[in-house]
């Protein structure tokens, strides 16, 4: 598996910019959206097995509009909802793609060094033109069919084209972990909805356009819940042009550009953990610097048991209990893109998107058809 490299000691988990993870508030009201300007969910954070409310917002909310970042709404969608880069409006089928991640846990990952430099770096497009000046490298995408019921959920390899043409579902296989996309079955009440069964997720975080640069980012009994969506089928959350000063940046602090409108949650076992190297911290080992240890790897005792403790149980699925995971909690923001079948024309993509994908816990197992047959 490949290591973290050009993302910082927080490349880690979340190359989830990384993690695998986001978002906050608006200052400018809008009848498409879903959440209030400001947030009303309060602090971002989430205790272990809990996830936090899908719109909570850390800044101060002090919006001061500037003027100077000029956003092409032609080209990038409408600033006054979600800049949508496609439209689901009318259809049943809506495919969206994760436009901010805000980490609430946990909380070695949820600092402003890494939501900022990794996390909001590798989601944000290279797109001046839509006001973003990240990499691109990192992509979820959310399939949402409103009248069947499902989720299909998933990394992208990074696009060469993600307006014109937009993203694909990951479909690979790195260091023996195969990467697809996965389906869960979901509930709406009203425009709000959630899983109703949890699955392993294997998230990839790209450190350039190569697969091999892929950062697997396992996230056991994920579930996604409180997620509101626009009523043109546009917007999870919203966009805010007042957070941005004239060269097109914000500070979160005071006033992000994203509100969210769901909420994600999962655990990492420490021994998947420790597997996963930070190549900028002298190939440091995720488990380790949680655990803010100062060799490379965990430390363990003598019957190999990785000595540092999580906030969470794998096996009882409980907080506390067994310790040997850590749990990891996050709001979001997404916005409808174009989602394409692109296997055979694009090294790494999925054609899963209207087959078989992979419905059962065993995410990094692949029995796509099999799990499906079994529904």
């Amino acid at each position: 598996m490949a290591t973290l490299r050009s993302f910082g000691p927080v490349a880690l988990l979340l190359g989830l910019g990384g993690v695998a993870a986001a978002v906050v508030l608006a200052c400018e009201d809008d009848p498409h959206r879903r959440t209030e300007p400001g947030g009303g969910g309060g602090a971002c954070e989430a205790l272990p097995g809990e996830l936090p409310a899908p719109d909570c917002d850390n800044s101060s909310k002090s919006c001061k509009p500037q003027a100077g970042c000029e956003i092409d709404e032609g080209r990038c969608g409408t600033k006054s909802t979600c800049l949508p880069l496609s439209d689901n409006k009318g259809k049943d089928v809506l495919d969206l793609r994760i436009r901010r991640l805000n980490i609430a846990a946990p909380e070695a990952l949820a600092g402003q060094f890494i939501q900022n430099t990794v996390v909001n770096s590798g989601i944000d497009l290279n797109e001046p033109t839509c006001s973003e000046i990240g990499k691109g490298l990192f992509t979820w995408l959310l399939r949402v069919d409103k009248k069947a019921g499902t989720l299909v959920t998933g990394g992208a390899p990074p696009s060469s084209d993600p307006i014109g043409q937009g993203f694909c579902f990951a479909n690979f296989e790195i260091g023996g972990t195969k990467v697809q996309p996965i389906s869960a079955k979901i509930e709406f009440t009203g425009d709000t909805f959630k899983t109703v069964e949890r699955q392993n997720v294997n998230i990839p975080i790209f450190l350039s356009e190569q697969l091999s640069s892929a950062i697997i980012l396992p996230i056991r009994d994920a579930r996604i819940e409180g997620v509101t969506i626009s009523a043109d089928g546009n917007c999870i959350g919203a966009f805010n042009a007042a957070a941005l000063d004239p060269s097109c940046t914000e500070d979160r602090d005071l006033c992000p550009k994203w509100t969210t409108a769901g909420a994600l949650g999962g655990f990492i076992t420490l021994e998947e953990a420790d597997g996963v190297k930070i190549r900028d911290l002298n190939n440091k080992s995720l488990c380790a610097f949680l655990a803010a240890e100062a060799d490379l790897v965990c430390t363990r005792d003598a019957a190999g048991k990785i000595t540092y403790k999580g906030d969470y149980c794998s096996t009882d699925k409980t907080p506390g209990s067994c310790q040997d995971s850590v749990w990891l909690a996050a709001t979001f923001a997404a916005s409808a893109s174009k989602i394409f079948e692109g296997q055979g024309v694009v090294e790494g993509c999925s054609g899963a998107t209207t087959g078989p994908v992979d419905a059962g816990t065993d995410a990094d197992v692949s029995d796509a058809a099999t799990d499906a047959d079994a529904q």
